[in-house]
Formats: structure tokens, C-alpha cells, sequence
């Protein structure tokens, strides 16, 4: 059985990362680019938000005896097999899995591009998509 307060905390995490980022919502891609600072603190939050994403996908994954995820792509498939998510959520999820990894592990320059794009037009996608995950087990 899924731990509630689990993914409780982790949705208020979220909510706090997604806060910070909306301040910088107003930016232009031309200030947004000559700034260090702010990328590097939206590619923070951002990374963050992953994060606890991952954590609550494979939280309900192990919690409800659905597998032994070997990735956070796998747990997030299992979700989708499972119902919990759709086939647009899983693309969603792969797609922020995938953001994470090249920020954490620097496999390649990040596009500023595609992080100032996330930041004006996604944030409240990631969003739903949480909502989506957590309405059965919180």
C-alpha cells in the first residue's frame, strides 16, 4: 500500500519548485539567455521536479506490488500498463526522465532553448501529469 504522506510530500515539493519557477515566467528568451543565474536556477527546480516525480512513480510502483522497476523509465511504463497514466503521460514522463538525465549528468550541452520553452509552456503540464499519477493514492 502506498505511503500517503510519501506522496504527499513530495506533491508539496513540486508545488514549491514549480512556485520559484513562476517567477521567472515574465523573462525573455533574450534575458533568459544572458543570464546564468536564472537558468541555472530554473535548470535546478526543473531537475528537482523530475526527481520527485521519479520518486513517486517508483514509490506506487514498489508500494503496490506492481514490479522491481530497473529504471525510471521502466516504472513509468509499468504505470501506463497498469492504467495509472495514458500513452500521452508516459511520452510526457519519458521526455522529462530523459531532461533530468542530461541535466544531472551533463551528457551533452544543455539546450537553453528547450528549458526556456519548458519554462513558458510546460509548466502546467507537469502539473496535471502529477495529478494524474497521485489522484488514486493520495
Amino acid at each position: 500500500m502506498v505511503d500517503k504522506f510519501v506522496i504527499t510530500s513530495r506533491v508539496e515539493q513540486i508545488d514549491e519548485h514549480l512556485e520559484k519557477l513562476s517567477a521567472y515566467k515574465g523573462i525573455s528568451f533574450k534575458k533568459f539567455l544572458n543570464d546564468p543565474i536564472v537558468q541555472d536556477v530554473v535548470e535546478y527546480n526543473l531537475f528537482q521536479i523530475v526527481n520527485h516525480v521519479i520518486d513517486i512513480i517508483e514509490h506506487i510502483v514498489v508500494d503496490e506490488n506492481y514490479g522491481l522497476p530497473a529504471s525510471s523509465y521502466e516504472a513509468a511504463q509499468i504505470l501506463s500498463e497498469k492504467g495509472t497514466i495514458n500513452k500521452k503521460d508516459l511520452d510526457i514522463l519519458k521526455r522529462m526522465i530523459g531532461f533530468r538525465n542530461v541535466i544531472g549528468h551533463e551528457y551533452i550541452n544543455i539546450n537553453k532553448e528547450i528549458v526556456y520553452k519548458i519554462l513558458m509552456d510546460n509548466l502546467s503540464g507537469i502539473k496535471t501529469v502529477v495529478a494524474k499519477i497521485v489522484q488514486d493514492f493520495s
